[in-house]
C-alpha cells in the first residue's frame, strides 16, 4: 500500500456519516447503467458522497469538515510534495478550504479543488484530478514551461494571466490514476473579499522522444468560482542588507532577505550573474557559480520530486542551530535580469540566521 493510501485510510469519519455515504453510493449505483467497477471506484464514490453530504450540511457536521480537510491536508504534507514551506503552513492550519468538484466531460477528468493560500507574492492552489479512462501519467498543469496557464477573472469580467512562482509540486499515483498538484502563481491577495473565478486553461502532456521532451497542449478550461475569505497567510518581512561576500573568485552582494510563512528568499547579484548581451543586443542571464553550488546538493527521486543529497555540499541556511534546506522547485523565480533568488524553507526565528555556502563559507544575514 502506498504512503498516500495509508495516510488517507488513517482518517476516521463519523460512523453516522459513513452510513449516509453508503446510501448515497447505493442510490447513485441504482440510477446508473450497469457497469462493473473495481473496489477503488466504490472508495472514490464514497469520498465524493461524503463531500456532497458535507457541502449541504456544513452547519451540523463540523467534525466532518475537520476530518475531510485533514484528509486533504495529509495528501499535501506527504513526502510526495517537495515543498517544505507548503507542508509547514498546512500543518499550522493555514489556508481556505474550497472542496469543490469540476468534471471535464470531454476528457473524463474529475477535478477536486481542495484549498487555496496566498500572501503578498505567491498563491498556492491545491487540487487533485483523476480519470477512469484517460491516462494521466504525463498530464500536468504546467504553467512554468508547458502549455497551461492560470487566469483570474473578477466580477466584472476583467481577466489577468498569473505568472508562475517556480515550478510548483506534482505527484502521480499510478494505482489510482490520480494527479496531486500544488500550483504556485502570483499573489491574488488584492481580491480578498471579492467573488472571482480562477481559470486553469489547457493541460500539458509531456512527450519524451528520441529528439528530446516536447509539450502537447490539450485544450480545456477548468473554472473555479470562489470568494477569498481565509486564504491570506501573513505579511512578508523584508530586511535590506547589501552585504558582500566572495565565492570562487566571484563577488556577490546580498541585496535583501525576505522571511515569510511560505519560504525564505535571499536576493543576490554578482559579478557572474549577468545580465549579459549577445551579438543582437538581447540581454540574458547565465548560471552563476553560486547557483551551481546551490544546485549541487539537489537530487530527484521518482515520485518524490526534488530533495537534498546529504552527501554533497550546497548552499543552506542555519538558524537556532538547525540547518534549513533549499526549496528547489522555486529555483527559477521570475525577476529582473542579473538578479538571482536563493529560496529556502521558512525560518521561525531569524535573529541569528547564517548563510552557509559550500564547506567553509558563512555569511551572517544581519544588517
Amino acid at each position: 500500500m502506498s504512503h498516500l493510501k495509508e495516510e488517507l485510510e488513517q482518517i476516521k469519519i463519523p460512523k453516522g456519516l459513513h452510513e449516509r455515504a453508503k446510501l448515497g453510493v447505493r442510490k447513485a449505483s441504482s440510477e446508473m447503467p450497469y457497469r462493473r467497477h473495481s473496489p477503488a471506484w466504490y472508495k472514490r464514490v464514497a469520498i465524493a458522497a461524503l463531500i456532497g453530504i458535507f457541502s449541504i450540511s456544513i452547519l451540523t457536521f463540523t467534525p466532518v469538515l475537520a476530518a475531510i480537510q485533514e484528509m486533504y491536508d495529509k495528501i499535501f504534507v506527504s513526502d510526495h510534495i517537495d515543498d517544505q514551506g507548503l507542508q509547514k503552513v498546512l500543518e499550522e492550519g493555514y489556508g481556505q478550504a474550497i472542496n469543490k468538484t469540476y468534471y471535464d466531460e470531454k476528457h473524463d477528468i474529475t477535478v477536486e479543488f481542495q484549498s487555496i493560500l496566498t500572501d503578498s507574492k505567491e498563491t498556492k492552489l491545491l487540487l487533485t484530478y483523476q480519470s477512469e479512462s484517460t491516462d494521466l501519467q504525463n498530464y500536468s498543469l504546467d504553467i512554468f514551461e508547458g502549455k497551461s496557464s492560470v487566469f483570474v477573472v473578477d466580477a466584472s469580467g476583467r481577466e489577468k494571466e498569473l505568472n508562475h512562482v517556480g515550478w510548483g509540486s506534482r505527484y502521480y499515483d499510478k494505482s489510482e490514476n490520480k494527479v496531486v498538484q500544488a500550483l504556485a502563481f502570483d499573489s491574488i491577495e488584492k481580491f480578498e473579499g471579492q467573488d472571482i473565478t480562477l481559470e486553469l486553461r489547457n493541460i500539458t502532456e509531456w512527450n519524451d522522444s528520441n529528439e528530446g521532451p516536447s509539450f502537447i497542449k490539450i485544450e480545456t478550461t477548468w473554472p473555479l468560482k470562489l470568494n477569498l475569505t481565509e486564504s491570506y497567510i501573513a505579511e512578508r518581512e523584508t530586511i535590506k542588507l547589501n552585504k558582500e561576500f566572495t565565492f570562487k573568485n566571484e563577488t556577490y552582494t546580498i541585496k535583501e532577505v525576505e522571511y515569510s510563512a511560505f519560504d525564505t528568499r535571499i536576493v543576490v547579484t554578482g559579478t557572474d550573474t549577468g545580465p549579459y548581451v549577445d551579438e543582437t543586443g538581447e540581454k540574458f542571464d547565465v548560471m552563476s557559480k553560486l547557483e551551481k553550488q546551490y544546485l549541487n546538493a539537489r537530487k530527484i527521486e521518482k515520485g518524490y520530486g526534488y530533495s537534498v543529497d546529504k552527501s554533497k555540499s550546497g548552499v543552506f541556511l542555519k538558524a537556532d542551530g538547525e540547518k534549513i534546506e533549499p526549496i528547489f522547485n522555486k529555483n527559477e523565480l521570475p525577476g529582473p535580469l542579473g538578479q538571482y533568488v536563493l529560496v529556502f524553507a521558512p525560518v521561525e526565528n531569524h535573529q541569528d540566521t547564517v548563510l552557509e555556502v559550500g564547506e567553509n563559507l558563512t555569511v551572517p544575514l544581519t544588517p
